[in-house]
């Protein structure tokens, strides 16, 4: 297994797979009411506290999860990439949702309603039985990304993010990947100050890992980074 599997099986959630195979009463049955909306880079597709009407797939995009501290920061969790569900987590738990999820760049969505969802669930073992599997292996991703915090300095995690962003703006080019990111994004999701980034990211430039336009970062040294992450 290449590195770059490993970081996608530990620190991705891995549902792209949620609603494929279904019967086709099933499929249906999901997708009758099913709408598509497209979404620029900052708007919400659902807020923290609210209550929940549905669940999401990304067609094209990136979209954040995050929450916010005590003191209005957002703290950047995970990153959803195309093909990814959003949104199942609260349907499930009958609560509102504990986390808002916004848009990094333009893309396009879909939107199932939550009780064409909630009715698949109760009729579809299969589907009962995948997101049993992917509610397990998001709580251990979770797990991971806090020891990260926990275990690894900032130069380390740093490293780290770039390469786990890495592997979700890849679009099988032979040319680098584009990671379009702005620093305060990023900073969250390291868990430090933007200052911090912006000089970590300078240093990363004078040893070579990486290159820089604008709010674009190519990744130059792929395994230096790595060594950098400090993970294996």
């Amino acid at each position: 297994m290449t590195i770059k599997e490993q970081l996608n099986n530990q620190f991705g959630f891995k549902n792209d797979n949620l609603l494929k195979g279904l019967s086709s009463e099933v499929y249906q049955l999901l997708t009758a009411n099913l709408e598509t909306y497209s979404f620029k880079a900052g708007n919400f597709i659902f807020k923290e506290g609210e209550k929940p009407k549905g669940i999401y797939r990304i067609k094209t995009g990136k979209v954040k999860k995050f929450t916010h501290t005590n003191f209005g920061a957002q703290h950047i969790f995970y990153v959803c990439k195309e093909q990814e569900y959003l949104g199942y987590h609260a349907i499930l738990s009958e609560e509102y949702y504990q986390d808002s999820a916004a848009a990094l760049t333009d893309g396009e969505i879909d939107f199932i309603p939550k009780a064409d969802f909630e009715k698949a669930v109760n009729t579809c073992h299969l589907l009962s039985q995948r997101l049993l599997k992917n509610l397990s292996h998001e709580f251990g991703v979770f797990i991971k990304t806090t020891k990260l915090l926990a275990k690894h300095t900032v130069r380390e995690r740093a490293a780290l993010t770039l390469l786990i962003l890495e592997g979700k703006y890849a679009n099988g080019s032979t040319h680098a990947t584009e990671i379009i990111i702005q620093r305060e994004d990023l900073a969250s999701m390291v868990g430090t100050a933007k200052e911090s980034v912006v000089r970590m990211l300078k240093d990363f430039k004078d040893e070579q890992l990486i290159t820089t336009k604008r709010s674009s970062i190519f990744i130059r040294d792929y395994e230096g980074l790595v060594k950098v992450a400090n993970l294996f």
